[in-house]
């Protein structure tokens, strides 16, 4: 690859985490009681936009780079390098998905960057059902799990002063007496704002997809 493809495409690297950045900022508070600390961004928009154009190594550049310049925005403590974490692992469950959902449709497109795609620029309705189905469930699953085994046990016991990793070492306490009531909250809480958050991102990306390919790159 030329220099002058090198430093385009590390170009579209910084663009693409700077937009995620700024749409980091569009945030909807869930209106769950008990769960208002979660708040919905579109930031993950952009990281779809990135695999798409860009393809999987430079997307796992454009995440890193979104966490350094918001830490460098919002601080290094405890509590919000633990939530940088988690958007981080949202973001690789969402590139984990959109591998998986191109493989089992079949799609051996390559990024936009290198091969512009000759295919019609409608999206079909079993395309639009399996990428926010696979990306739905990936971003799901892999978010309660370390929300279940580490964050939240952190996040709840960082405030008292008696700080535990993990939910082994937490529970029994006085909120929880035992690991199947913490499921339970866990399921009830996470879930449902994870699967919303997942289905209006994957929805908002694919109305995008047809008209990136007319984008001059």
């Amino acid at each position: 690859m030329s220099n002058y493809l090198r430093l385009k495409k590390m170009l579209y690297v910084v663009s693409l985490a700077a937009v995620s950045i700024v749409l980091s900022l569009i945030e909807i508070t869930w209106p769950v009681p008990g769960f208002q600390f979660l708040k919905i961004d579109f930031s993950e928009v952009a990281i779809l936009i990135a695999l798409l154009v860009l393809g999987t190594k430079e997307t796992f550049v454009v995440v890193l780079i979104r966490a350094f310049a918001r830490r460098l925005f919002r601080g290094f403590s405890p509590d919000e390098l633990v939530g940088e974490l988690l958007a981080v692992f949202a973001s690789f469950a969402i590139i984990f998905g959109y591998t998986l959902a191109k493989r089992v449709l079949k799609d051996r497109s390559r990024p936009l960057f290198y091969e512009v795609s000759i295919n019609g620029n409608k999206v079909h309705v079993k395309e639009m059902i399996i990428y926010t189905s696979i990306i739905t469930l990936s971003l799901s699953i892999t978010l309660w799990a370390v929300n279940f085994l580490f964050t939240t046990p952190f996040y709840f016991s960082y405030f008292t002063g008696d700080i535990h990793f993990s939910v082994f070492t937490w529970i029994p306490n006085a909120q929880f007496p035992n690991i199947g009531s913490f499921l339970w909250f866990t399921i009830a809480g996470y879930f449902p704002f994870n699967l919303t958050k997942g289905i209006l991102v994957t929805i908002i990306f694919m109305l995008i997809k047809p008209r990136m390919k007319y984008l001059e790159l």
